[in-house]
């Protein structure tokens, strides 16, 4: 479809604007500055925010400033020698230390490198809530319970170009610490965040009827559930997030009361990452290749399991064998619970059939 051509790219630029000037200025064509523009945007510059990645726990996001210096436990990376390089490419302390990869930064990046200002929802239960909603660029979405804002990043690649994401947090500090955040990943142009408690004031300069699906992180959000008939559309979807089961049973109860929504499901997502690394080596298989080097002949039915291999000069080969291991499982266990507004008509043929 045309929208997947539209992916928000997070730092980068189409057009880089003092690229085609210089270009531009020095006699070259448009196509010229734009191919100067293509370039510049794939080197990091002053100012960008940055993901510096060293290992599937260690990830850094910084935002890069001249003169300034990120300390980590890789090394102390100054920013001068960050500005200017390519994306993608491994960049190293003054002394010692190790690499870190230098990253375009992108939701999942962003959601693994924030800081925590509450537990945050990982990618295992985002991917599907974005499906439960279907957000897709040009739609509108709700979101009550900004948190630490890994959440409102993915809605706002989903939303763009043309979406637009109303959050609240009731806690006027986070809500100033996320705005900031927001605007440092450059996503201003999308997200409208709002300080308000949405179960007793509730969704504020949100226009009435014209949202597509609401998002509710929330200890108590039966209670906000009201306030979401006023503004969610007909046919339109309300997700919860509890990670109690309670909530879940008092959520589910306001939902069905009066018919208002139908289509009441729950879901539990478990996300298990796993990697390979090289199996070290056993006695056994020493044992074989000092048999091999001896002159002796093995048998092969008694090296079951070994990966001895004889290269051209008769001298033995011992081929490296994997083995597959969990990784540290990054998910904030809890629930999703998805309803959909029921239809006027419909609504109006209960509220008959009730009275």
């Amino acid at each position: 479809p045309l929208w997947l051509k539209h992916r928000f790219d997070w730092v980068s630029a189409l057009h880089c604007r003092s690229c085609v000037r210089l270009a531009m200025v020095e006699g070259g064509s448009v196509d010229e500055a734009k191919d100067a523009s293509a370039c510049a945007a794939d080197d990091a510059s002053d100012g960008d925010y940055v993901v510096l990645w060293g290992s599937y726990t260690q990830i850094f996001g910084v935002v890069l400033q001249t003169g300034a210096i990120t300390n980590n436990r890789f090394g102390n990376f100054h920013h001068d020698d960050l500005i200017g390089r390519s994306y993608g490419s491994k960049v190293r302390p003054r002394r010692g230390g190790q690499w870190l990869a230098l990253l375009r930064p992108n939701p999942e990046l962003v959601t693994q490198s924030l800081v925590h200002r509450t537990q945050i929802i990982y990618h295992a239960d985002i991917s599907l809530l974005l499906v439960l909603l279907d957000a897709q660029p040009g739609r509108v979405i709700c979101e009550a319970g900004t948190g630490s804002g890994s959440v409102s990043t993915s809605f706002a690649r989903a939303l763009r170009p043309g979406g637009k994401l109303f959050t609240f947090e009731f806690h006027q500090d986070r809500q100033r610490q996320a705005v900031a955040d927001f605007e440092r990943y450059g996503l201003l142009d999308t997200i409208v965040s709002q300080h308000g408690d949405v179960c007793k004031e509730g969704f504020a300069n949100v226009p009435d009827g014209g949202v597509d699906g609401i998002f509710l992180d929330l200890p108590m959000p039966w209670l906000a559930i009201p306030h979401a008939d006023k503004c969610l559309a007909h046919g339109g979807r309300i997700v919860t997030f509890s990670p109690c089961i309670e909530q879940i049973d008092k959520t589910a109860v306001e939902f069905r009361r009066d018919g208002r929504y139908f289509d009441v499901r729950m879901f539990e997502t478990l996300a298990v990452n796993w990697g390979v690394r090289a199996e070290a080596p056993a006695k056994k298989k020493r044992a074989v290749a000092s048999s091999v080097s001896a002159g002796n002949e093995a048998d092969p039915s008694s090296s079951v399991g070994s990966a001895i291999a004889v290269d051209g000069s008769g001298k033995p080969q011992e081929q490296p064998t994997w083995l597959s291991y969990q990784m540290q499982m990054r998910s904030h266990t809890g629930y999703l619970l998805v309803a959909t507004r029921s239809p006027a008509d419909e609504r109006q043929a209960s509220e008959s059939r009730s009275s």
